[in-house]
């Protein structure tokens, strides 16, 4: 079996002696539109080739919007719109080889649309010999363009058809310069996912339970209706200031595409893990502005445990809001408290007396970029011993075994950073995953194995 970079290339090969079959050229390719084209081949194969080895019923997204393709930071090395789509892609429909499974569609009057969508086709798929369970394994990297991202709400007024004028957000990628600090954290990140791509992040979930798992997420507009692709094991940071003081959190790896309920099933190098989840950093970053140690369930206002998740989305928004938030926020089901939302809103102002003064002044995403540095330094202090930790927003994941190191950095890179000590929960989150039996026999380990026979693959003893 040859390897998958030799396969793509012999596929290229085979693309452009096929091209005058369905779209004769007038003339000759340069050297350089060669080399691009086989690089475009290359980009799009491995898209095929990884969504179908993670379901084979999964399509992946494949924009056909020029803007995306200008050069720059968040585009692939040789991959341009006129070469990767026109040059490409089109040619491989009209040879068979992918299936349009969605067209790509844009309303400039919401804002809102869906980029099309392709399949590989089994004609495609047979060009390549790989092992599904395997091939994430080679493919990671691939996608990887500039980690440091730029990216922000612009406001757009539109016209209905009744010459009504509304405002909509749109979220855009902006080019920018690098700076000392910029440079550092790209230094950074590149130490961070140099650390995870030594090592293996993985599922532990039985061949079935993988299958019927992606299945669900397919069916799933949170998750984007795509499968878990395992290949995706390097981060990037996602900014959202061009003064790079606001968001900065960490995204684009394959366990931020999961239900949280499978955190738990999480490995890395084939080793369970423990999550450390620190519920309530906002507000203990504003508490420590302040000097004072946060003590205590912030978000506990005393209107009971069950409505702890309602009252956190509040205190977010009231913290994120630029005006008073006199009306309740429409994303939140602050009627389940059996409070008003004047009196919710009271509630948590008067919890949070010591910090009433950070209350409506848009802070939210700069309190991203804060937790977010803190976030690096965790993650880049392990990372210098060889040990990878996988962040999730405002947790992480860790080797089981290695949790109270973890606490421990916290601890000290907290206090090194805000001026003041956190306390924090000394438990880890539970764990759902099963234990083998006491008395361990061969006939288990053979049926676990069994079970789990693709992520035995991947994850060899």
């Amino acid at each position: 079996m040859h390897n998958l970079s030799e396969q793509i290339h012999t596929f290229g090969h085979n693309l452009i002696e096929r091209e005058a079959e369905v779209r004769p050229r007038k003339n000759k390719r340069s050297q350089d539109e060669y080399e691009k084209f086989l690089l475009s081949t290359g980009w799009l194969c491995r898209k095929l080739l990884s969504v179908n080895a993670a379901h084979k019923d999964a399509s992946t997204r494949i924009s056909r919007d020029k803007n995306r393709y200008k050069a720059g930071r968040y585009v692939p090395r040789g991959v341009t719109y006129t070469i990767a789509i026109e040059g490409v892609l089109d040619l491989m429909e009209m040879l068979g080889y992918v299936e349009m499974t969605n067209r790509g569609h844009y309303s400039r009057d919401t804002g809102k649309g869906d980029q099309t969508r392709y399949k590989p086709t089994d004609t495609f798929l047979k060009h390549f010999e790989v092992v599904p369970s395997t091939l994430p394994k080679q493919l990671v990297g691939y996608e990887d363009t500039d980690p440091i991202v730029l990216q922000k709400k612009v406001e757009r007024e539109v016209t209905d058809k009744d010459g009504v004028v509304t405002t909509i957000i749109e979220k855009k990628k902006l080019l920018y310069d690098d700076t000392p600090q910029i440079i550092s954290w790209r230094d950074n990140l590149t130490i961070i996912n140099d650390c995870i791509k030594r090592h293996w992040a993985d599922l532990y979930l039985t061949d079935d339970d993988w299958g019927k798992l992606n299945s669900q997420l397919l069916k799933d507009k949170d998750h984007d209706y795509s499968p878990i692709q395992l290949h995706r094991q390097t981060l990037r940071r996602v900014f959202n200031s061009t003064c790079f003081d606001e968001g900065g959190r960490f995204y684009g790896a394959w366990w931020h595409n999961i239900p949280s309920a499978y955190r738990a099933y999480v490995t890395i190098d084939g080793k369970f893990t423990d999550e450390f989840d620190y519920g309530h950093m906002h507000p203990t970053i504003l508490y420590a502005d302040e000097g004072i140690v946060l003590e205590g369930d912030a978000y506990d206002i005393g209107i009971g445990k069950e409505h702890r998740d309602i009252v956190k989305q509040s205190f977010n928004a009231m913290v994120q809001a630029k005006s008073k938030l006199t009306t309740p926020p429409k994303d939140i089901d602050w009627q389940s408290t059996g409070k008003t939302w004047k009196e919710l809103r009271q509630l948590i102002l008067d919890k949070h007396e010591p910090i009433k003064g950070s209350f409506f002044f848009g802070m939210g995403n700069r309190l991203q970029f804060r937790d977010s540095q803190l976030a690096e330094e965790i993650m880049l202090r392990f990372a210098k011993q060889d040990i990878p930790v996988l962040p999730v927003h405002d947790s992480f994941i860790i080797i089981r075994g290695l949790y109270s190191e973890l606490v421990d950095a916290m601890h000290e890179e907290f206090e090194k950073m805000f001026g003041v000590s956190i306390n924090i929960d000394d438990s880890a989150k539970a764990s759902l995953v099963s234990f083998p039996p006491e008395d361990i026999d061969v006939d288990w380990i053979i049926s676990e194995t069994d079970k789990h026979s693709n992520f035995t693959a991947r994850n060899p003893l």
